[in-house]
């Protein structure tokens, strides 16, 4: 069996490398499909291992997630030979996340009998919050997908409904979470404490051409400095990503604040005693750093399945007073952290750690049984 291996951020490589790894040392031939150029991403560091080879995609637009349908055709145009390549060059095709470019190569791989397998990079917002519906994909986008790894319970229920694929759709966790809940099965319990420096996960709007949230969250990051907030904690703004630096470089001279940009964010968490974000996939993974957050998004109801009624918030002033009655009272940060644990163990499998072994036993009994 010849494996093709793609990724297009860190999320998608973090999880694909333990599998491709752990296939080769299995004695399959796999190659890792470097994806980031065609997004706009970059990765500092990317391990190379001996026995993986590594084909870097580059393109003449800056991010093929935006294309318009005329783009589209070129870009298909331009990359049918290769894909025609991929297809007889490969028996099977593992993805992480999901985009166009890799839409177009599980596509070619199923027209020609060949399987693909999809390993959920981060949860899928739109299937819990209707103000992300511009974000949702055709329900059928599992189509030409043999199997789908999710991260967790709650969105392999969601996925099952949404995409009415469930024979499908497997919750073994997924490798970039291995470490995250190995370290958390070992930690100490969650000990509460005074409030001195809180971390803002900012979102990437803006990538995803979503105008109106990207306006929201410029004008809230605004506010938010300057409120009473800089004059009693530390802030840090943690760029997301594929977010924008200079959006936030106007505050970087500000007292207490501070403007993180490429750095680690697990690293970041737990240097932080609260956390601050809109819907994120990184609210659920703090808590298994043992770590409180708190979210604010005045666009769905308040009671919802992502975010936490006791502690979502809808307007800046509600966050604020939020904030400085947790520093204050110890005990309704432990009972605050419980419920968001609970909540977050449905995201996350607990399990994870084992999820690169069970992802490979799968793809490789079922090509055995393809074969027999």
């Amino acid at each position: 069996m010849k494996y093709l291996i793609s990724f297009h951020n860190l999320q998608g490589y973090s999880n694909v490398y333990p599998i491709a790894e752990s296939l080769s040392n299995k004695g399959f031939y796999v190659t890792l499909l470097d994806l980031t150029g065609l997004y706009g991403q970059s990765i500092k560091e990317i391990e190379n291992s001996q026995n993986l080879n590594i084909i870097k995609e580059n393109s003449i637009f800056s991010n093929v997630r935006n294309l318009n349908k005329l783009q589209k055709l070129c870009f298909f145009i331009i990359n049918y030979l290769k894909l025609n390549k991929f297809s007889k060059d490969f028996d099977a095709y593992i993805f992480s996340p999901g985009g166009f470019m890799e839409g177009l190569i599980a596509k070619k791989f199923k027209k020609d009998n060949k399987r693909n397998y999809f390993v959920e990079a981060g949860v899928k917002i739109y299937l819990f919050l209707s103000s992300q519906n511009e974000l949702k994909p055709q329900s059928k986008f599992l189509d030409h997908v043999d199997a789908y790894f999710t991260t967790g319970d709650l969105p392999k229920r969601k996925l099952n409904k949404f995409t009415n694929s469930e024979s499908k759709i497997y919750n073994y966790g997924v490798p970039r979470y291995s470490t995250l809940t190995s370290q958390f099965n070992s930690k100490i319990n969650f000990e509460p404490k005074k409030i001195n420096s809180i971390l803002f996960l900012t979102s990437a709007p803006g990538y995803h051409q979503v105008k109106w949230e990207d306006e929201w969250q410029k004008d809230l990051i605004k506010s938010l400095l300057n409120s009473s907030l800089i004059k009693d904690f530390i802030v840090n703004i943690k760029v997301h990503p594929r977010d924008e630096y200079k959006n936030y470089k106007e505050y970087q001279n500000l007292d207490n604040v501070n403007i993180l940009f490429d750095t680690n964010i697990e690293k970041d968490i737990l240097k932080n005693d609260c956390i601050l974000s809109g819907p994120s996939t990184s609210i659920h993974e703090s808590s298994f750093m043992n770590r409180i957050y708190l979210t604010i998004w005045p666009f769905d109801k308040i009671n919802n399945e992502y975010m936490l009624e006791e502690s979502n918030t809808l307007s800046l002033e509600e966050l604020i007073n939020k904030i400085y009655f947790l520093d204050k009272n110890l005990k309704n940060q432990v009972d605050l952290y419980n419920l968001q644990l609970d909540l977050a163990k449905n995201y996350i499998n607990i399990d994870s750690v084992s999820s690169t072994k069970n992802i490979i036993k799968h793809i490789i009994n079922e090509n055995k049984e393809r074969k027999n």
